[in-house]
């Protein structure tokens, strides 16, 4: 249900709509205030997977905050954040997007953005590196990067 569908934040009243993938053509307003909603920004409710093909639409061309987390599947650590970045992602759906890189998969990106050790979160904003933070970051300090992105 999750995938067939993404949050949009409205402009007017900030109420967060899950809006169906189907009537993305549609004019959508708001639950609350009726306001139209603009389609501008999706923001899933868990992180999407990308790789080198799709970083650029997803991240850099995102009209809104991204955080990237660098992983690897072999990462303890990286295993363990997995699930609280999902959990992000439905908290702060309609305002960041999460995504996530298999850094095995994808080297080119990896290097590109000078990852060094997994797990490793980047923010964007408006497609330029906002922050860093490396390790197995807990939850709070991460909520703290990305009110200061907000």
């Amino acid at each position: 249900m999750a995938e067939d569908s993404f949050i949009v934040r409205c402009d007017r009243c900030g109420t967060k709509n899950r809006i169906p993938k189907s009537r993305t053509r549609d004019k959508a307003v708001c639950g609350k205030c009726r306001a139209p909603l603009r389609f501008t920004a999706a923001y899933p409710r868990y992180a999407i997977a990308v790789d080198q093909s799709s970083f650029d639409s997803e991240v850099i061309r995102f009209p809104g905050p991204v955080l990237v987390l660098f992983w690897a599947t072999w990462c303890g650590h990286c295993r363990t954040l997995l699930p609280l970045v999902d959990q992000l992602a439905s908290e702060y759906s309609g305002t960041v997007k999460f995504v996530k890189v298999d850094l095995d998969k994808n080297q080119n990106l990896a290097s590109q953005y000078q990852v060094q050790s997994v797990p490793t979160m980047i923010e964007f904003k408006n497609g330029k590196v906002f922050n860093r933070l490396l390790g197995a970051v807990p939850k709070d300090q991460i909520v703290q990067h990305l009110r200061a992105m907000l």
